[in-house]
């Protein structure tokens, strides 16, 4: 409570590092994001300068295992001390945790914190257990690092994990009604309309319906291996393993959408992610149609009209500032 209190009435921060650190506090949600990115857009070099800022705390990454014990103590002196030395020391928590780049996460009961990434802006978050993810646009997860058990959810969109090996403690991952369970390892997971995927890049999962601390926690779970990709309808039974195009699952971290015989419903759903306004298919037989595409998530116009230049359709307005796609 105290912490949401002074990050309502704190400054607004001026610089990319003030701004990082801001982010970087807990409480930080939607209201934060927003005024980022407004400070973000007043100047075309406050991009630069927080890119820039970013790059120079993640060189300071490998530093994390020297800062693990001092964020320790620092804790433990919070939950000791009150009034203004708790203050002090939430202060110092988060000007450490700026400085190495780590989201500090809250320990408690679940559902645990959120993590989102607004429209249009793809994330990085690194949370200290040394894990690192990545949020596509308009994405989102929950998560909550306990003692048994290190635990996301995604809620939605699609997320870039790297996570940091610890057997002691697996990672899981909720991606509708499956759990992804791993102790380290390097993975995507996505929700497209009614349908998710999990895309393997290193070290293997398993996909269950149990939770990772449940007895048989990997009794009739699917194993995936690198270069393996599972697919499957959250609430339905069944799940299929193919073999996983990393560079597809992948590339909008290299900032382009990669789309091969994929239905346009599955692009216009990724595209929306990175619109400002609605995108509806005014036909949904339309949606079925099949398109092989690539687009790149960088240009002077928006992501949406790149799709319509390249693809057979086209978009229209409505009254409601929705943009309805149509058959060419």
């Amino acid at each position: 409570m105290l912490e949401r209190l002074n990050i309502l009435i704190a400054a607004r921060p001026r610089t990319a590092e003030a701004w990082l650190a801001r982010m970087a506090r807990p409480g930080a949600g939607a209201r934060e994001q927003a005024a980022l990115l407004a400070w973000l857009d007043a100047d075309p070099d406050h991009l630069r300068q927080y890119e820039q800022a970013k790059a120079d705390q993640a060189a300071l990454e490998p530093l994390h295992g020297a800062f693990s014990g001092d964020l320790a103590a620092l804790r433990r002196t919070e939950r000791k001390s009150t009034r203004r030395p708790l203050l002090a020391s939430g202060l110092a928590v988060a000007a450490v945790a700026a400085a190495v780049v780590l989201v500090p996460m809250l320990k408690g009961a679940e559902p645990g914190r959120l993590y989102e990434a607004a429209p249009g802006r793809i994330t990085d978050i690194a949370l200290d257990d040394g894990s690192r993810v990545t949020l596509d646009a308009d994405s989102a997860i929950r998560v909550n690092l306990g003692d048994d058990a290190r635990r996301a959810t995604l809620e939605r969109g699609a997320a870039y994990f790297e996570v940091a090996h610890n057997a002691a403690r697996p990672f899981q991952v909720a991606v509708g009604d499956r759990r992804v369970i791993v102790t380290g390892t390097r993975f995507v997971t996505a929700l497209t309309g009614d349908s998710a995927q999990i895309s393997l890049l290193q070290g293997r999962v398993a996909v269950g319906t149990r939770d990772a601390t449940a007895k048989g926690a990997l009794e009739g779970a699917l194993t995936l291996s690198p270069g393996e990709r599972a697919d499957f309808q959250p609430g339905k039974p069944g799940i299929r393993k193919t073999a996983a195009d990393v560079e597809m699952a992948t590339a909008w971290r290299k900032r382009r959408l990669v789309f091969q015989d994929a239905p346009l419903s599955a692009v216009v759903a990724a595209v929306a992610r990175y619109s400002d306004h609605p995108l509806i298919l005014a036909d949904p037989v339309l949606g079925r149609t099949r398109v092989t595409v690539i687009l790149p998530l960088e240009g002077e116009d928006a992501l949406e009209d790149r799709m319509a230049g390249l693809l057979p359709i086209r978009i229209v307005q409505d009254e409601d500032g929705r943009r309805l796609i149509r058959a060419e």
